[in-house]
């Protein structure tokens, strides 16, 4: 094919490149979606808003070449997604044009580099991703673009083309993480070039590889002292996507699904593909095979060292960059999105395999036609002349002309008008966004249900986004303290049914229907009058004005009841009171009678940043009911914490005391639930059967050793499929000597819920905490448990793994204290002093001596609060069990001293003075404090000990 030729087709190839990824970027696809509007917005930030960036850490870590090709392009045409997706479109007929110009210099057959860039041109996967705002888009052009400027440098000994080279061999590293992977087939490749013959050339050869290096290594400085800087930004996708307890078995069988997504099973997720459709189809998945066994076979026999290294990378890339979607066990695999740097290599193999198919074809039909029986060639000028035609012409004018037709339907027809890609694409938010900006709303306030905070799609599309308040997941409404209010509800974030009722049944406004009719989103507004009465209207069963820090109270709730497996609706009713200091969420404690904590949640209904005094939150909570749950009655501890710090918002008593850090809501009703089928798998599995009817699945442990006198925590996982006999648990501490110590006889949860109790089939799972007593020899024991019937038979006994009991370190002598002290909290511990002297700058060291006048009844809770100068609580508080919660008041025995210690950290720029320091120990579940009473003084609930003094 000449060059005459061979550049008019790839005129039309470019123009069906176009053709294919520039026509109705704004409308297809639809979108866009929180991904691609995130990139928007951090492009927008790089062009319009002069952020210089070396690598993006938001958004788990981006890199940066992408965001400033849009954001160039932003300065000159707007912020917009038409922009943000002509970026990619660019650079998607950039790689086409690319792929030609590569395919001539690296193999030096026009044919093959014009196939291979058609088949680019028309390839649904580019196509695809060409009109997607993702910075994986630069990750082929740069990868092309290093290749061309290497072997053009090498072959023609242009120094401009090294450096070249060099230049984008560094920039590469700067579009995608996948491209991180190419230098090792890129340098796998060259192994040919470093060993090529006479010594002459290699000295040759090596020194212009290694200008190139240098040179990459130049620009790969800024991205390299980032992550020295910063190494946790180099890793933190790395290890989202790689499970770090994979097998090796594990990782071969997903390297083998992604060598299927070439001609097998795709890509299954919408986004980026027709679910499971394979790169290639039939004809060309047969077409690649050929090239690359020929490439395989052919780069052996070939003397020139440029061509060989060629043919060998295109049978590495294959095999290498497939690894970033092989290896990202913790995602889809395979994904066409981590792939992407197998373009645009890997359609040379195809194109190789193509031409070679039709000239061995085209010789073979011509001896056949040309020759007789004996050899002799048959003379026939026409015919002969007719023969020599270039079918590989006539095949890639046909490849362009249907293929492109192919690629039309199948990604304007087939995929992008697909419901299930209009909705996981976020147009029903882009939709909302448009509304807000064309409508304009005059609410005072507007809310909009989204499944994430301040979702980028809004960020990106709507000039009024500052104005809008979040309700994320629909998990909240809030009612504004004055005002009117517009809620929107997108179609992936419906108003739920118990929110209706306090807006309305009708939408007011009903955004414009999708691909499958429904509304992408509806719109409920409230006057002024209505919203008044919309709050005063909130219906709650169980009053209370639960004040958390003047900051916010809990103005009462709704408690349904739950079966184990399923969860437990809660609706709690806020009032902001003030602007919080800290960005605080609620928090929900599940647990039991002996205070085992089942589940917990923290939602994130309506974050803290948006709250203004006044506003009504109603919060619907689904609280996790693990399966296994003993059917019973559960009380619910509900509280707001800030997730930096963990630190509690303080709840306060009508005089404006500390009276814990959550509020108690007793009667959540648990049933028992459908049994889980098959039974779920202990943390440790024995499977052991008591009969027919009762199975041990297994148990979970949390200590291999516990001082005597100390306790030792214990779940046994039942399994009953009938109706049980009463029986007995006995859980022994056996010697070596087959000597055993009764840690306890009962039956499950505490003697609460015998076996005959049981509604078959049931799983349970049982916490105990047996105690082990005090006088125990330390020593290495086994942990048993025997099942035993009403006539104290053995019907199981097994053995839950060795323990070791040390020696009891209680301290029963009384150390001297700074300030000595005889205060005596509820008739069962006695504080006897404390030492307090600041230890550093804005930092005092408070050691208090406890010593138990009797074992104590409860885990108690120590409260240390610093108070302001008004004595208004807090500049500083601690509230946790002595010894930083590790020792629990339950196991103190009679006459036992406890130190325990705290680091007072002063708030900065604290102004000089006294500062009162209290004390004190209190119930966490219901605040209820301990009445102290000293000689001397009038019985109170806190203790104040000497003031820090601020100078």
């Amino acid at each position: 094919m000449n060059r005459h030729v061979s550049l008019g087709l790839m005129v039309v190839c470019l123009l069906i490149a176009v053709a294919l990824r520039v026509p109705g970027l704004v409308e297809i696809p639809p979108g866009p979606h929180f991904d691609e509007a995130a990139n928007g917005v951090l492009a927008a930030e790089i062009g319009l808003q002069d952020q210089r960036p070396i690598f993006i850490t938001s958004y788990t870590g981006k890199e940066v070449l992408f965001f400033y090709l849009a954001g160039g392009l932003m300065r000159l045409l707007g912020d917009s997604l038409f922009t943000l997706r002509l970026t990619a479109a660019l650079l998607g007929v950039l790689t086409v044009a690319v792929t030609y110009r590569l395919g001539v210099v690296i193999l030096r057959d026009r044919r093959v580099a014009l196939l291979a860039a058609a088949l680019l041109a028309i390839s649904f996967w580019h196509v695809l991703f060409s009109r997607l705002g993702f910075r994986a888009i630069s990750q082929p052009l740069l990868q092309a673009a290093t290749v061309l400027a290497l072997f053009y440098g090498l072959r023609h000994a242009s120094r401009r083309a090294l450096l070249a080279g060099g230049v984008l061999l560094g920039l590469t590293a700067y579009t995608y993480l996948a491209a991180r992977l190419f230098p090792l087939p890129l340098g796998l490749a060259l192994v040919p070039v470093l060993l090529a013959r006479p010594q002459v050339v290699r000295r040759e050869y090596w020194s212009q590889l290694a200008l190139v290096g240098l040179m990459g290594l130049v620009v790969l400085v800024p991205l390299l002292i980032f992550f020295i800087v910063h190494p946790e930004t180099f890793s933190v996708r790395i290890s989202q996507v790689l499970p770090g307890d994979a097998s090796p078995l594990a990782y071969l069988r997903s390297y083998g699904r992604s060598l299927g997504m070439l001609f097998l099973l795709g890509d299954p997720y919408w986004r980026f593909n027709i679910p499971q459709r394979p790169i290639f189809d039939w004809f060309w998945g047969g077409m690649f095979l050929i090239g690359w066994f020929y490439g395989l076979v052919r780069w052996r026999q070939l003397g020139d060292a440029l061509l060989r290294a060629a043919l060998l990378l295109l049978v590495f890339v294959p095999l290498i960059m497939l690894l970033p979607t092989a290896l990202a066990l913790g995602e889809i695999v395979p994904s066409n999105l981590r792939a992407i740097g197998l373009l645009p290599f890997i359609y040379y193999p195809a194109a190789m395999g193509l031409v070679v198919t039709v000239q061995v074809s085209q010789q073979a039909l011509q001896r056949r036609l040309f020759s007789d029986a004996t050899g002799t060639a048959i003379r026939s000028r026409r015919l002969a002349r007719a023969m020599r035609i270039d079918l590989v012409r006539l095949v890639i004018v046909l490849v362009l002309t249907a293929g492109a037709a192919n690629s039309a339907v199948t990604y304007f027809n087939q995929w992008a008008s697909r419901a299930d890609l209009f909705y996981e694409s976020d147009a029903d938010l882009a939709a909302v966004a448009r509304y807000l900006d064309e409508a304009s709303p005059s609410a005072d306030a507007i809310y909009v249900a989204a499944a994430h905070y301040r979702h980028p799609t809004v960020a990106f599309l709507a000039d009024s986004y500052e104005r809008v308040k979040w309700l994320p997941e629909s998990a909240a409404l809030t009612l504004p303290a004055d005002g009117s209010a517009l809620y929107l509800y997108p179609r992936n974030s419906p108003a739920p049914d118990w929110v209706t009722p306090l807006l309305g049944t009708d939408p007011q406004v009903v955004g414009p229907t999708g691909p499958d009719g429904d509304p992408t989103f509806v719109a409920y507004r409230l006057n002024r009058a209505a919203a008044a009465a919309a709050d005063a209207a909130v219906g709650i069963d169980h009053r209370l004005d639960a004040n958390f820090s003047n900051i916010v109270t809990l103005l009462g709730y709704d408690l349904g009841s739950g079966q184990s497996g399923a969860t437990l609706p809660l609706t709690l009713y806020w009032r902001i009171e003030a602007v919080p200091p800290a960005a605080y969420q609620p928090f929900v404690h599940l647990e039991d009678a002996w205070r085992y904590r089942w589940s917990q949640i923290e939602p994130f209904a309506y974050p803290a940043e948006q709250w203004q005094p006044g506003e009504t939150v109603v919060q619907r909570i689904e609280v996790p009911l693990p399966e296994g749950m003993p059917p019973d009655q559960y009380r619910l501890r509900v509280g707001l914490f800030d997730p930096q710090t963990g630190s509690q918002l303080a709840k306060l008593d009508e005089a404006g005391r500390y009276a814990g850090n959550a509020q108690i809501i007793d009667g959540a009703l648990v049933s028992v639930g459908p049994p889980p089928a098959p039974p779920p798998e202990a943390p440790t599995m024995l499977y052991q059967r008591a009969g027919n009817s009762l199975t041990l699945l297994g148990y979970e442990r949390a200590e291999t050793s516990a001082p005597a006198g100390g306790t030792v925590w214990l779940s046994l996982w039942w399994y009953a499929n009938d109706s049980l006999q009463p029986m007995t648990t006995r859980l022994e501490l056996v010697r070596a000597d087959n000597t055993g110590i009764i840690l306890a006889n009962s039956q499950p949860v505490h003697g609460t819920y015998p076996f005959v109790n049981w509604d078959a089939p049931q799983f349970v799972i049982d916490h105990q905490r047996p105690t082990i007593p005090a006088g125990t020899a330390p020593g290495d024991y086994t942990l048993s448990i025997r099942l035993l019937d009403q006539e104290d038979e053995t019907v199981m006994a097994v053995d839950l793994g060795p323990l070791t009991v040390t020696a009891d370190e209680r301290r029963f002598t009384l150390p001297r204290t700074q300030f000595p002290l005889a205060a005596v909290f509820g008739n069962e511990i006695r504080l006897l002093g404390y030492d307090k002297e600041p230890v550093d700058a804005g930092q005092v060291e408070l050691t208090l001596v406890w010593q138990a006048i009797s074992r104590p009844a409860a885990d108690y809770t120590v409260f240390v609060h610093l108070l302001d100068q008004q004595g208004v609580c807090c500049l500083w508080q601690a509230d946790r069990q002595p010894q930083e919660g590790s020792y629990p008041t339950s196991g103190w025995l009679p006459d036992e001293v406890v130190v325990d210690n705290y680091t007072i950290t002063l708030p900065p720029d604290l102004p000089s003075g006294q500062y009162p320091l209290e004390i004190g120990l209190f119930v966490a579940e219901s605040g209820q404090r301990l009445r102290v009473e000293m000689p001397g003084l009038r019985p109170a609930d806190a203790l104040f000990l000497r003031p820090v003094v601020v100078e």
